[in-house]
């Protein structure tokens, strides 16, 4: 193999991966979101399942103040400040998640950054166990996006904004 041919072996090995990358970081975006995704559901879904089998309020909070996109906590929320204190029991937290994933909640309450379950197995308000709490979050890495939604009722779906458009 000569000089000339190992170097256009080489410059068409870098056009070939300039041409991949893209491809694959859109990949490892999608894999991201959808990952978090799933967590974050889950977590959802254990805070009303146990707020059920507890007979109590359950919350899942920020685990950081107001930024969903730092980790949540699924707790046992005694004295209703929608935060983690040293005298409530945290039931569940959220793995490590990756760094550019931004989680935008668009909740009833938007006083709030929380979503609580009564016993009932309900969203509720911390203002009222009648008023319910409900809504969506958006999570995203660059272009990939996924949306969970909260029902009246306390169901929980997931959705692909970009896909289903006002549908979702």
């Amino acid at each position: 193999m000569s000089v000339i041919e190992l170097l256009v072996s080489i410059v068409i090995i870098g056009l070939l991966t300039a041409l991949a990358l893209p491809v694959f970081r859109d990949l490892l975006n999608h894999f991201k979101v959808e990952s978090a995704t799933s967590e974050f559901r889950s977590a959802i879904l254990l805070a009303r399942s146990e707020a059920i089998k507890r007979g109590v309020r359950i919350d899942l909070v920020p685990a950081v103040a107001h930024d969903w996109s730092r980790g949540w906590l699924v707790l046992i929320e005694s004295n209703n400040n929608q935060q983690a204190d040293a005298d409530e029991v945290v039931l569940h937290r959220s793995p490590d998640l990756p760094e550019r994933l931004r989680i935008v909640a668009s909740l009833r309450d938007g006083s709030k950054t929380y979503v609580a379950f009564d016993p009932s197995g309900r969203p509720r308000s911390a203002a009222s166990s009648s008023v319910p709490q409900f809504g969506s979050f958006v999570l995203s890495v660059g272009a990939k996006q996924r949306k969970i939604v909260i029902g009246f009722l306390g169901r929980v779906r997931v959705c692909d904004p970009v896909k289903s458009g006002t549908a979702c």
